[in-house]
C-alpha cells in the first residue's frame, strides 16, 4: 500500500512553500501537512512558482495558490499573503485548467477549451493589457479571447503563448529583445513604452512552434522539424550563440549547431536553457553557480550534454537552479495530452544542482550544488513530480506504507 506526500525547500519569506508558517528559508526538505486540504498529494498534476509565490494543479483541474500577493499573483481578492495553499475561485471555478505558469509576480492559467487567464502584476504589460490601464489584478481575466491557446510560458516580466495553429504570440518587457520583434520600439499609438509591449502580437518569422519557455529576458521556441530558435539577451550565452559576438539578438534565431530528436522540452532559467529530449539533457549558458550540472565547460554558449545522468523524465527550473526526476517512462507534459492523467514509473530519483543560497536544491545546506546529486527523500519513498519557484522546490513522493 502506499500513500503520498509533498516535500518543501528553499526560500519562505512570504509563505510560498505553503506550509503554514512564514520564514526566511528552509534548508531540509519536508512535508507539507495535506490533512485539512481538500485535494490529496496523488491529485497534483502541476507545481510552479514565482519570486514568492506558488501555484498547484490538481487532477480536477482546480488551482491553488499560496504565498506573495502583494500584486495579486495569487488570483485571491484578499490583498495579503496565504501561508497555505487556497483554491484560485472567481471565473476559474467553472474552468477545467489544463496548465498553468508563474512570472515573477504574476500568474496565468490555461483552460481545457483553450482560454487563457492572467492575473497578478501588469508593470510591463505581462498580462497583455496597456499597463496605464491596469496595474495589477487580484482576480484573472481573460486575456486574447478570439484565440485558443495551446501552451503557455512566463519569464521575468514577459509572457508568450501558442496557439491551436501553433504560432508563437508575446506581450511584456521588451528591453532586452525577449519577445522576438523587431520593431519592439516602434511608435504604435497601442504600445505606448519603448520598452514594453501589448496587447498580444504575434512573432511572424515563426510557424509550426510545438514548445516555448521564458527566461529572465530570452525566450526559447521549438517547431515541429525539431529546429530550435531563440532571442533576448544572451550576455551569458543563454541564447546558445557566442555572446562576444552577440550580446542581445531582437529576431528570432535558429541554432544550427544542434540536432535534437523530437519531443523536445525547452526550459529556461534566469540566465541558462536546458534542453530535454531523448530523457537527456543539454544545457548551455551561465554556470556561476553550477546550472549546468558541469563544474568545467570549456565554452558556456555552445549547448553540451550533461553527462553520467539516468534517464530524465521532468526537469523543472527554478531561476538559477534545476530539479530532474528519474525514469525510463516518458514524462508528458499538459500542454500536449490535454488529459487529467500523467502515467509514472516505479523507480524515480530526484536530482538537483545549481544555485542554492536558500536551501532551494533540497540538500541540507545553502552551498552551491555544482553537480547533479541525489535529494535526499524520506525512507522507502520515491519521487513522481516537481516543481520550482525562483528560489524554492517541490517534490511529490510516493511512500511504501511500512
Amino acid at each position: 500500500m502506499y500513500i503520498c506526500g509533498v516535500l518543501y525547500a528553499g526560500a519562505n519569506s512570504h509563505g510560498q512553500l505553503g506550509h503554514g508558517i512564514r520564514s526566511e528559508q528552509c534548508v531540509l526538505p519536508q512535508e507539507i501537512d495535506l490533512s485539512s486540504y481538500s485535494f490529496k498529494a496523488e491529485d497534483i498534476r502541476k507545481i510552479v512558482g514565482g519570486a514568492g509565490h506558488s501555484l498547484i494543479l490538481d487532477k480536477n483541474g482546480h488551482v491553488y495558490s499560496c504565498g506573495w500577493n502583494n500584486k495579486g499573483q495569487l488570483g485571491q481578492p484578499e490583498k495579503e499573503d496565504k501561508l497555505n495553499f487556497e483554491r484560485v475561485r472567481g471565473v476559474l471555478e467553472n474552468e477545467i485548467i489544463i496548465d498553468i505558469a508563474c512570472g515573477w509576480d504574476s500568474s496565468a492559467a490555461l483552460t481545457n477549451q483553450g482560454k487563457l487567464y492572467m492575473w497578478g502584476s501588469n508593470g510591463f504589460g505581462q498580462l497583455g493589457i496597456d499597463p496605464f490601464e491596469l496595474r495589477h489584478s487580484y482576480e484573472p481575466i481573460e486575456t486574447i479571447p478570439c484565440e485558443n491557446i495551446e501552451q503557455i510560458a512566463m519569464g521575468l516580466r514577459h509572457t508568450a503563448v501558442i496557439t491551436q495553429d501553433h504560432r508563437i504570440l508575446v506581450c511584456g518587457a521588451a528591453n532586452k529583445g525577449q519577445l522576438g520583434l523587431k520593431n519592439d520600439f516602434s511608435d504604435d499609438i497601442e504600445k505606448k513604452s519603448k520598452h514594453n509591449y501589448y496587447p498580444f502580437t504575434y512573432v511572424p518569422e515563426l510557424k509550426n512552434s510545438m514548445s516555448v519557455s521564458c527566461g529572465q529576458h530570452h525566450t526559447v521556441v521549438v517547431t515541429d522539424k525539431a529546429e530550435v530558435y531563440v532571442f533576448g539577451a544572451n550576455n551569458y550565452g543563454q541564447l546558445g550563440i557566442d555572446n562576444e559576438l552577440f550580446s542581445t539578438i531582437s529576431m528570432p534565431t535558429k541554432l544550427t549547431n544542434v540536432h535534437f530528436n523530437l519531443p523536445i522540452e525547452t526550459h529556461a532559467g534566469w540566465t541558462h536553457t536546458i534542453i530535454l529530449t531523448d530523457n537527456r539533457l543539454f544545457a548551455w549558458g551561465r554556470n556561476t553557480y553550477g546550472q549546468l550540472g558541469q563544474e568545467k565547460r570549456a565554452v558556456l554558449w555552445k549547448p553540451d550534454l550533461i553527462e553520467n545522468l539516468p534517464k530524465i523524465n521532468q526537469l523543472s527550473i527554478g531561476s538559477q537552479h534545476n530539479l530532474a526526476l528519474t525514469g525510463n517512462q516518458r514524462y508528458i507534459p499538459f500542454y500536449l495530452i490535454k488529459l487529467t492523467l500523467i502515467f509514472y514509473t516505479d523507480e524515480k530519483t530526484v536530482l538537483c544542482w545549481g544555485w542554492n543560497e536558500h536551501g532551494n536544491c533540497g540538500t541540507g545546506d545553502i552551498f552551491d550544488v555544482l553537480l547533479p546529486k541525489p535529494v535526499s527523500l524520506p525512507l522507502h519513498s520515491k519521487g513522481i513530480l516537481i516543481g520550482t519557484g525562483a528560489g524554492h522546490s517541490f517534490a511529490v513522493i510516493r511512500k511504501e506504507n511500512c
